[in-house]
């Protein structure tokens, strides 16, 4: 059950840094993919912070998630149950302290600038659709 919860914290901090990188683009009046599909934003990860902390006390909270949830990845989230928050919370602790602070987000740009650069080839093609008629015939000849 925790590995599971594990994948859906990675995918929702995902979520959240990808809603923070629209967010802090259209913010700043960037352009953050050009012509030829390069990435020119910078990652910022103290806008990031900032943008999160919503107490501005320099780290960000298991309930500042769960607003991010909602308010940044569209979630439905019950303000009672704060489960899936903390396991967010605890993946985005890259230092272990039980805090996500500076640190952490300057962590994460470090990766996610490295999954960006290695995903590119992958989403500068788009997935084409199968045609059932192909796919059926296919099958049919085995």
């Amino acid at each position: 059950q925790a590995e599971l919860m594990s994948y859906f914290a990675r995918n929702l901090w995902r979520r959240i840094w990808d809603s923070l990188s629209q967010k802090i683009d259209a913010e700043c009046n960037v352009e953050a993919i050009d012509d030829n599909g390069n990435d020119l934003s910078e990652c910022q990860p103290e806008a990031r912070l900032e943008t999160l902390d919503v107490d501005r006390d320099g780290k960000i909270s298991v309930s500042e998630i769960q607003d991010a949830l909602d308010g940044l990845v569209g979630l439905s989230v019950d303000n009672r149950e704060l489960t899936l928050a903390q396991f967010v919370h605890d993946f985005a602790d890259t230092t272990g302290n039980g805090e996500v602070t500076l640190d952490d987000m300057r962590t994460f740009c470090d990766e996610m600038s490295e999954i960006q650069e290695r995903d590119q080839w992958r989403l500068a093609f788009k997935k084409q659709a199968l045609d059932p008629k192909l796919v059926e015939e296919s099958t049919k000849t085995r």
